[in-house]
């Protein structure tokens, strides 16, 4: 039995459905580094009613990329193995997908590993990077159930497994933090169904979070003066979570480290726009 149950009168109100999953890795060795600077999770945020939505849209993107044997059209999406450079079209008939999709919110969780070498905990464990990540994006998740539009919410949060990685110590670590052992400055964390979840990418809403997450990965490892590398995430930034006056920052998205690693990028002015 979880330590935090959801009481009655929040269990009562409408729901969201949160799906999770990540892109680059949280490796800090040179060849890490090297090979991804960068380690980001994402939250795609659908309304119950909106639900219906996520499986048309996963759906139709596995309709569209896999040609083989009836059997494998329901195979699960992957940024990494359907949407590679060399099919364009394909990235950007998932980008129009997702920016179709009607009361989504998108929040982004960055973390750029070379402002973090100061953080001996987070460099040195992969779990300890991972939870913190984690909880910097479940914290903008509740407030985000909070505030949403025509009242609060209750989040049902669900993760991408991540491989050779033991997500009971995730879930210890979150119930620590929302055990009151950090300050999280009024968090609403009841607003969450507690425990999250992790979950295999057969879940609609888990291959969902990939597609956002790999648009945001293909635009970091771009030249932060390419703004065609950022075109397809673009799409999607009226999506994003900010503040009532627009703020992205903080918000929408939440940089571990150096805000620069952002505000340096060509692309970034447009995706600040709301």
């Amino acid at each position: 039995m979880t330590a935090f149950p959801t009481p009655p009168s929040l269990g009562r109100l409408p729901k969201l459905h949160v799906y999770v999953d990540e892109t680059g890795d949280r490796g800090f060795s040179d060849k890490s580094k090297a090979k991804s600077p960068f380690f980001a999770m994402t939250a795609v945020i659908v309304p119950e009613e909106e639900e219906w939505a996520v499986k048309v849209a996963v759906g139709g993107l596995q309709g569209m990329v896999h040609s083989g044997p009836p059997q494998e059209a329901h195979k699960p999406l992957h940024w990494v193995e359907h949407f590679k450079a060399k099919h364009p079209e394909r990235r950007r008939r998932a980008a129009l997908t997702l920016a179709r999709m009607q009361d989504v919110m998108v929040i982004h969780v960055i973390a750029d590993k070379g402002t973090m070498q100061d953080d001996w905990a987070m460099s040195k464990s992969k779990e300890v990077f991972y939870n913190f990540t984690t909880r910097l994006l479940l914290e903008r998740v509740a407030l985000a159930a909070k505030g949403w539009p025509g009242g609060r919410r209750l989040a049902i949060v669900r993760l991408g497994m991540v491989k050779h990685m033991d997500h009971s110590t995730s879930e210890s670590h979150l119930d620590w933090v929302r055990g009151g052992n950090v300050e999280t400055y009024n968090v609403p964390w009841g607003l969450i169904k507690w425990p999250p979840t992790w979950e295999s990418t057969q879940r609609h809403g888990i291959q969902l979070a990939d597609l956002h997450a790999g648009l945001l990965g293909t635009a970091l490892m771009g030249d932060p003066q390419d703004m065609d590398c950022a075109r397809n995430l673009l799409a999607c930034r009226h999506q994003l979570r900010r503040s009532p006056t627009g703020k992205l920052l903080g918000w929408g998205v939440k940089v571990i480290g150096t805000d620069a690693f952002l505000l340096k990028r060509a692309w970034w002015p447009e995706w600040d726009t709301p």
